[in-house]
């Protein structure tokens, strides 16, 4: 019999054996996990504290987990994202991912989502329509030059950079233009320390109006997360723009991002940015 309960720190040791199996592909990336450690670190830092956690024990060893949290978006309500959702693959054609799956999307109703967010890679597409997740528009990869992002001003906005953050900022746990979920995955791993970046907030009357997380991820690469609320919307080219262009500092090459393809033009509006759509696939489901 499969149990699903919260997960904790002792769980690692057994999800240790489930990674080797589910993120062989790290290896050639990252070196693989090889460590209970390693493990211990995926379920630390600034952003895990928002997040839910959720194993399937079976005959006392944990089979699986998942991985979840809910924000807020101005526009549809309260979002949940599942995070990632690893399970043995001796148990894969068990039911054990659809019961953690159920199990989370209870929890998220608790929170009072309305609907849940997944990525899902190609090959395991299929699992998520046989949950009754489908896919829902596309995520795309942009890039530019960071001699190319246009110094927009304004005189309305105030610039706030923050510093000597230990958790999650409140005004990063949203998404209304970005990416669900992508906001603060980034910011955490500026707070974490693994990325060298800044956060900023933007605003006008006091008013928040947008925020904004960038980070160098190699000696020619930035990449950044932006958002705006719903009255920072008419300011979003200028924190867009404001948010990549800290870039120039490192003397980077490129900034980049991930967004939804709804808002690519939101981007193009005030440059011209290379895109291509992603391989992942954004997958969603109305609770």
């Amino acid at each position: 019999m499969v149990t699903i309960r919260n997960g904790m720190m002792k769980d690692c040791t057994d999800l240790l054996e489930v990674y080797q199996g589910t993120r062989w592909f790290y290896r050639t990336k990252q070196g693989g996990y090889t460590t209970v450690e390693q493990v211990k670190d995926e379920h630390r830092g600034a952003a895990f504290e928002r997040w839910g956690w959720l194993v399937a024990e079976e005959k006392g060893k944990v089979v699986g987990e998942i991985v979840i949290r809910a924000e807020k978006n101005p526009v549809s309500g309260k979002v949940g994202i599942i995070r990632n959702l690893d399970i043995d693959v001796r148990n894969q054609k068990s039911k054990i991912g659809t019961n953690l799956t159920r199990a989370a999307e209870n929890v998220l109703r608790k929170k009072r989502a309305v609907r849940v967010v997944a990525t899902t890679p190609p090959a395991a597409y299929n699992y998520w329509m046989k949950v009754n997740y489908f896919a829902r528009g596309s995520i795309m990869n942009i890039s530019l030059s960071t001699a190319k992002v246009p110094v927009i001003k304004s005189t309305k906005i105030k610039i706030v950079q923050l510093k000597g953050q230990e958790k999650l900022p409140k005004s990063m746990r949203f998404s209304n233009i970005a990416y669900p979920g992508s906001l603060a995955e980034l910011t955490a791993r500026v707070i974490n320390g693994e990325l060298r970046g800044n956060l900023i907030e933007y605003y006008s009357d006091g008013r928040l109006m947008g925020v904004g997380a960038i980070a160098k991820s190699n000696s020619k690469n930035a990449e950044f997360v932006a958002d705006v609320t719903k009255r920072g919307t008419p300011f979003a080219d200028f924190i867009l723009s404001r948010t990549a262009g800290m870039a120039r500092k490192w003397k980077v090459r490129k900034v980049k991002s991930t967004i939804p393809k709804d808002y690519l033009g939101v981007y193009t509006a005030f440059a011209r940015w290379s895109s291509e759509v992603s391989t992942d696939i954004p997958v969603t489901r109305l609770l």
